[in-house]
């Protein structure tokens, strides 16, 4: 992903009205589905923080987005919240976690640095600690206003996660299309 494109407000404004109709509710059950009540966890690219809104009803999370922008904005209106600034590839931190999430983010990053995320989410994680991921579905790339989206086929995704974690879930479902989207859970090893 461009480095830049979420540091501009106005293309986080933009984002914010293009996602004002997501509710999260899906999400947020998958969520409740898979991660036990007593996960601390650390959601990446939390953009608006909708998930997270969700999320921190009944779990102890901490937010972070790569983007100082979203993060700032987050942060104004919800001063309570524990919010951080992180790239989703280092994902430099001191804390552990038990879950690790992201919805429709780690596509934004080149396939050799998902694969350094996917590593470094093993090592911020505590024993058997748990990832959540959505993905975009489908073959090939594309670049929205410097704003990188990689598709991925379901074995990919398999691939990508099978060398450190254990598959507990791994589906296709319905974000805008029939089996647009892939959603995987797996356990750390």
């Amino acid at each position: 992903m461009s480095d830049t494109f979420f540091e501009r407000e106005e293309n986080v404004k933009q984002y914010i009205e293009m996602t004002a109709d997501y509710d999260g509710r899906w999400f947020f059950e998958q969520f409740k589905k898979f991660i036990p009540r007593s996960h601390k966890a650390l959601e990446l690219g939390m953009g608006p923080g909708k998930d997270l809104d969700n999320i921190r009803q009944e779990y102890d999370v901490v937010g972070s987005d790569f983007s100082f922008v979203f993060a700032e904005l987050y942060k104004r209106s919800h001063p309570e919240v524990k919010i951080k600034v992180i790239d989703a590839v280092k994902i430099k931190t001191k804390e552990y976690f038990d879950c690790i999430y992201t919805n429709k983010v780690l596509h934004h990053l080149t396939f050799d640095d998902i694969k350094a995320s996917i590593k470094r989410q093993a090592e911020v994680l505590n024993d058997k600690g748990i990832v959540l991921h959505t993905f975009w579905k489908g073959t090939g790339q594309e670049n929205y206003g410097g704003m990188l989206f990689h598709y991925y086929e379901t074995e990919t995704v398999k691939e990508l996660f099978s060398e450190l974690f254990t598959i507990i879930h791994i589906d296709t479902y319905q974000e805008f299309k029939e089996d647009d989207s892939i959603i995987i859970v797996a356990q750390k090893r």
